[in-house]
């Protein structure tokens, strides 16, 4: 069985010292600019919390970053909220120090048994053939991120995302773990936050810190390449929201978030 870099950093970085607490080494493999990627934070907190409720899948998570996550040690303290026969509600905290840096509130169920109608599904964006994207994103030099993906972007969207700015908040491609791991629900916060942020667009360049950000999981991604779409509509006073969608190999909608975040460029 293939050792993947990201199940190393989450699942197996958690070691249980008691009923609902973990203590977990932050690592910094995730980092944007320096500083652990939010979605990374996020998955950290999935993996030790689903070790306490009887539902695998995480059905929505809402997530306040409350202060600075570091790389090294960390603690993570769940509470279970509910534990009932079709749904579950844990709160995490993720503790550096005596600071609780982020808090999570996370539903849990069983998505096979969801049944119900469905209605017209939204689809992925047009994207150019792969032959005709733009392969490969760096952010900033210390950002370890990006490494580990594939990227691939539309040209306009890939030169809007590094200096040439379209105009319009609203970013869209394909990404992938470079390692070869499979996409999965433990890794779509990582996936919703590491997308070249929509922002970019309109060249506001450097650190963008999510505020708080709400994931939706809809069903279990197949593997291959994942289609991010996500889009920008109001910057106010340095703060933002940014919506994302995420498609399967399929074409199944896998996920989709919203998230407050802030820019600090000019």
């Amino acid at each position: 069985m293939t050792d993947y870099l990201f199940d190393a950093d989450t699942r197996h970085a958690l070691t249980s010292v008691g009923a609902g607490e973990f203590t977990a080494k932050v690592s910094s493999h995730w980092n944007i600019g320096g500083v652990p990627n939010g979605g990374f934070s996020m998955a950290l907190c999935l993996a030790a919390a689903v070790r306490e409720v009887p539902h695998t899948d995480p059905l929505s998570m809402s997530t306040h970053f409350l202060g600075k996550t570091i790389p090294g040690e960390a603690a993570i303290r769940c509470r279970v909220l509910k534990r009932g026969r079709s749904l579950s509600v844990t709160s995490v905290d993720l503790v550096q120090g005596e600071r609780v840096t982020i808090n999570s509130v996370i539903t849990w169920g069983d998505l096979s048994s969801f049944t119900g109608p469905d209605g017209p599904p939204l689809p992925p964006p047009d994207l150019p053939a792969a032959a005709d994207m733009h392969r490969g994103f760096q952010m900033t030099p210390d950002s370890s991120f990006t490494e580990k993906f594939d990227y691939l972007m539309p040209p306009d969207i890939a030169q809007g995302a590094s200096g040439r700015p379209t105009g319009s908040a609203q970013a869209k491609g394909r990404m992938r773990f470079a390692d070869g791991r499979p996409p999965d629900l433990l890794s779509m916060p990582l996936i919703a936050d590491g997308f070249p942020p929509a922002i970019f667009q309109l060249g506001h360049y450097g650190w963008a810190p999510t505020l708080e950000l709400t994931i939706h999981f809809r069903a279990h991604p197949c593997p291959g390449w994942l289609t991010v779409d996500q889009r920008a509509r109001h910057l106010v006073n340095g703060t933002f929201e940014e919506d994302c969608n995420i498609w399967d190999s399929n074409g199944n909608l896998v996920a989709m978030s919203r998230q407050l975040g802030r820019t600090l460029a000019g």
